[in-house]
């Protein structure tokens, strides 16, 4: 069937175009064949009421003029009382009236039955009112369409594609409170409903138009459609990803920690709940041996925070052993080299500053000359998965018998440097040169039975900041002979008369 309006092809017993919303009447406004078929009937019954009568009349012979012909009218009279034939007794004739008057009352309630009937069926017609809602919704005519639409769907509630629609009206009426509660519900109702990501983009959409950002990152924590996700992923605060899970590890592991999108990802690393105030993840964070707990969440850049994202790791290593350090402490009255025996899977590093040694300390390559005077050391070994052993300490004493001492000898030594003009005065300013040579007695080195300090220059600038000049100078210890000395190895140096 094709609607009359607009030629379009109707569905099978839709009662509306969908098209252009044209009304299809199953019955019309006023049958044609039924009034004809009420007035053959009324007119019937009349002629027998007439008839009937005449023959009463004969019957008792008060009437024996023949009546002429009655001629029915095509239409159906005004007033009952002109059914009837002229000069029928009063009381026979409101009898008749009654009768006609009951004829057209049954008739009257047959008509408003079917009427009824017709509105009734209307009424509780899924397609009629869904047709109705489209049609007034073709006109832009929302809230005849919702009120249509909204009785459609308490007919068929459990039409999903009937509540998206309602939504849309909503939406389109200004009423988005309505249109998100629909849509929300629809996505609790149906896990796989095809229109999912319609559904969230709709309800996405709206948020985004009214700054609810909240709501959006909520909704998009338990959003399954990864194309909606993506759309809508910097709105979004989902927890920080680790990049290795929690549990027991055999070996030093750094843990990184990233957000979905631009933001922040604060975390603790002593069980509490991170805050906005908490330290923020920048650099990888190292675990070494022991137990860690790892708390963190994430803020996007519209100040929405993840939920909170634990993890719990338990490194086991098994220590490195610590370096073996020869000689012992003590104190010491010739030159001694300091060596350290280690793994080869390890390395070793050292301070002489009484600081605790780690991989960014000076790592120990070869024999190390024992200091003059007193110092301080502490090696470390670091395996290959960065896991330390326990540090291990040395304090040296080392000096000698001598008619001079290191402060003589120094002496001597910055005289002798200003005498050749290499020193503006004993105080060590450098010709052509704003800052001041610096001389310090580095170890002793003995060659033979003479013993010789050994003693380097450093240039210090004007900032206060110290160059090595790569000059060094040996001075015996007890008749104060100066030798330039050039360094061969560890503890060992080739004199040259200082004159040369």
């Amino acid at each position: 069937m094709k609607c009359p309006n607009c030629g379009n092809e109707l569905g099978e017993g839709k009662l509306l175009c969908e098209n252009c919303g044209e009304e299809i009447k199953i019955v019309p406004d006023f049958d044609i064949e039924l009034e004809d078929k009420l007035k053959e009937s009324i007119n019937v019954m009349i002629e027998d009421i007439a008839v009937e009568n005449l023959a009463e009349t004969d019957a008792a012979g008060k009437d024996t003029v023949s009546e002429p012909e009655y001629k029915f009218e095509d239409d159906i009279k005004d007033e009952l009382r002109d059914y009837l034939p002229k000069g029928l007794p009063k009381a026979t004739v409101n009898k008749k009236i009654v009768l006609l008057t009951a004829i057209v009352l049954a008739v009257a309630c047959i008509v408003s039955i079917t009427v009824l009937s017709v509105n009734y069926y209307r009424y509780h017609s899924f397609d009629y009112q869904y047709g109705k809602a489209v049609g007034f919704a073709a006109h832009n005519n929302y809230p005849e369409a919702i009120g249509y639409l909204e009785r459609a769907l308490a007919i068929d509630s459990e039409n999903l594609d009937v509540r998206f629609l309602l939504a849309k009206y909503y939406d389109k009426n200004s009423q988005q409170e309505s249109a998100v509660s629909l849509l929300k519900e629809i996505l609790r109702t149906d896990a796989v409903y095809p229109k999912r990501d319609e559904v969230y983009d709709m309800l996405l959409g709206i948020w985004e138009s009214k700054a609810d950002y909240a709501g959006m990152a909520d909704i998009l924590k338990k959003c399954d459609v990864p194309r909606i996700v993506s759309k809508y992923n910097k709105y979004a605060a989902l927890k920080p990803v680790f990049n290795k899970a929690g549990g027991v590890y055999d070996e030093l592991i750094s843990i990184s920690l990233k957000g979905n999108t631009e933001g922040f990802v604060y975390y603790t690393m002593d069980g509490s709940m991170p805050t906005d105030n908490s330290p923020v993840y920048e650099t990888p964070i190292l675990l070494e041996s022991g137990e860690y707990t790892i708390t963190a969440m994430f803020v996007n850049m519209y100040g929405v925070e993840s939920d909170v994202e634990t993890q719990h790791y338990y490194i086991n290593l098994s220590q490195p052993d610590s370096p073996v350090i020869d000689p012992e402490s003590g104190k010491y009255k010739k030159p001694v080299l300091i060596e350290a025996f280690h793994d080869n899977n390890t390395k070793v590093y050292y301070t002489t500053d009484g600081s605790v040694p780690d991989k960014n300390s000076l790592r120990y390559l070869d024999p190390i000359e024992m200091p003059y005077g007193v110092s301080n050391f502490s090696f470390i070994s670091i395996d290959e998965s960065g896991l330390g052993s326990e540090v291990i300490n040395r304090s040296y004493h080392l000096e000698v018998q001598a008619n001079f001492s290191p402060e003589l000898a120094l002496q001597v030594l910055k005289n002798s440097l200003w005498a050749e003009g290499k020193l503006l005065n004993v105080e060590g300013n450098v010709p052509n040169k704003l800052g001041i040579n610096q001389y310090k007695v580095n170890t002793i080195y003995q060659s033979g039975e003479t013993v010789y300090y050994i003693v380097y220059e450093e240039y210090m600038d004007t900032l206060g900041k110290t160059h090595d000049t790569n000059n060094i100078y040996a001075i015996d210890v007890n008749t104060a002979a100066l030798f330039q000395a050039y360094k061969v190895d560890e503890g060992v140096y080739n004199l040259q008369p200082f004159s040369e």
